[in-house]
């Protein structure tokens, strides 16, 4: 809506200077003028620091996009889109206004599409811990900026991988972006000295402290033996879990770890150090809240499933394939379920691909409880599949009815695989706990009748 209204106001401008100077603008003029307009409101309009750490849940951390961190085609990717950019567009930035902390879960810009691949479900609270790591040192050296705005820059010149995050050369083409002086290291000491030394440092992490994927996170600061770090994705108890328990302190939005801790638990493999060069520098007085209305995306849950992977399932750290191996389970075991997120499930260990596994009930009466007539969708995202069990094969968007396509529109997300949360259809036949609409079968466990 607001780049409409952007467009709306640039086309009547250049309409008044054709008259005057006899002038003729094409389409292409009005939307180029229109994106430089639309970055500098975005900048003005979000430069406040992220002042509210949200109420989430470890699950919701599990389900996140995988930030690569160490993939080698991952690098030369990046280096390709380096070196084949523009060096040095021109961007504005707000007043300088101090140390300045985001989060990339801010409402301001979560939803905010942070994709190369138009997938609208990759978001800036999804998968944008690289832009918004950007904004923070951006913002605490040279003036405000917003991930939303920093997020725009990466999509446009090639810095945003296809589902692994943001490329690592992003941050040497945002010194290049901004006139900061600029190194790389993956030596921890080497970085310690250059956080001593007035740089803010962008550390990419993998599975351990501060992710259990892949994250960037701002080194801002020392206090003796002890880190300060601003996390993008910080949340309230985050560092509660066994494994990351009494090692961190949280203060507001700062978390201080000692150099020990650090080295030995946030599994570091680049440290991007950027020179912090003023003379005026301002330390971060924002007065942070907790918001407890935040609304996870996970659904949590208690079923049985058995395992019907004829060679077993993997238990991997998160709800995906680039989380890490934890374990596995064995065709024909039973195990419980205790959150979900679309096709996959968290069990005691980790989570796992419940496509290939079949759902369990209690009873006979239970599968039989269901009837024909209309379903409201209650899951955020119901697969739609070609016969009664996850062993059948989801449909595409392109296989559903255009009623259903139109509701998944009208929700939000034109383009999902699969009815999205509130999608209403007619369930015509009854298979257990399965029911036929006119775009496949769907699992009512997912489902309410109305």
């Amino acid at each position: 809506m607001k780049k409409k209204i952007i467009i709306s106001v640039v086309t009547l401008i250049l309409a008044v200077t054709a008259l005057i100077f006899g002038i003729n603008y094409t389409d292409e003029d009005v939307n180029k003028i229109a994106d430089g307009v639309e970055t500098i409101v975005n900048i003005i309009e979000d430069n406040i620091s992220t002042t509210e750490i949200l109420e989430l849940s470890e699950e919701d951390e599990q389900i996140l996009e995988v930030q690569e961190t160490e993939a080698e085609l991952f690098e030369e990717q990046g280096e390709i889109a380096y070196n084949g950019s523009d060096k040095a567009p021109d961007v504005k930035v707000g007043d300088y206004a101090g140390l300045t902390y985001y989060s990339q879960a801010d409402s301001r810009w979560a939803n905010k599409m942070y994709s190369s691949i138009g997938d609208t479900s990759q978001t800036i609270a999804s998968s944008g811990c690289g832009p918004t790591a950007a904004a923070i040192v951006v913002s605490s050296i040279k003036g405000n900026i917003s991930p939303n705005a920093v997020a725009d820059l990466y999509m446009q010149y090639g810095y945003r991988s296809a589902n692994s995050g943001t490329y690592w050369s992003a941050f040497k083409w945002t010194a290049d972006v901004f006139d900061i002086g600029y190194s790389e290291t993956s030596n921890i000491n080497t970085a310690i000295e250059k956080v001593k030394d007035n740089n803010y440092v962008i550390v990419s992490c993998n599975q351990g402290l501060f992710t259990y994927g892949g994250h960037f996170i701002v080194i801002v600061g020392i206090e003796g033996d002890t880190l300060k770090i601003y996390d993008p994705y910080l949340y309230v108890g985050k560092f509660d879990t066994s494994s990351r328990k009494n090692k961190v302190e949280v203060v507001g939005n700062t978390v201080y770890v000692t150099i020990d801790n650090f080295r030995n638990y946030a599994n570091a493999k680049q440290y991007f150090c950027f020179k912090n060069d003023r003379t005026d520098v301002k330390e971060n007085t924002s007065t942070v809240t907790i918001n407890n209305e935040t609304k996870s995306s996970v659904n949590n849950v208690n079923y049985q499933v058995k395992v019907t992977a004829k060679s077993g399932l993997n238990i991997r750290t998160g709800a995906g394939t680039s989380y890490d191996r934890v374990g596995g389970y064995s065709k024909n075991n039973t195990v419980t379920i205790i959150a979900e997120k679309n096709n996959w499930g968290k069990t005691n260990i980790g989570w796992i691909c419940l496509d290939y596994t079949t759902k369990l009930f209690n009873t006979v009466q239970k599968m039989n409880s269901y009837k024909i007539g209309k379903y409201k969708v209650t899951a955020s995202i119901l697969n739609v599949r070609t016969g009664a069990g996850t062993n059948y094969k989801a449909k595409t968007y392109n296989q559903l009815t255009v009623n259903a396509r139109q509701q998944n529109r009208n929700l939000g997300n034109y383009y999902t695989n699969g009815y999205k949360k509130g999608v209403v259809c007619d369930v015509t036949k009854i298979n257990g706990n399965w029911g036929y609409t006119r775009s496949g079968w769907i699992c009512l466990d997912y489902c309410s009748k109305i």
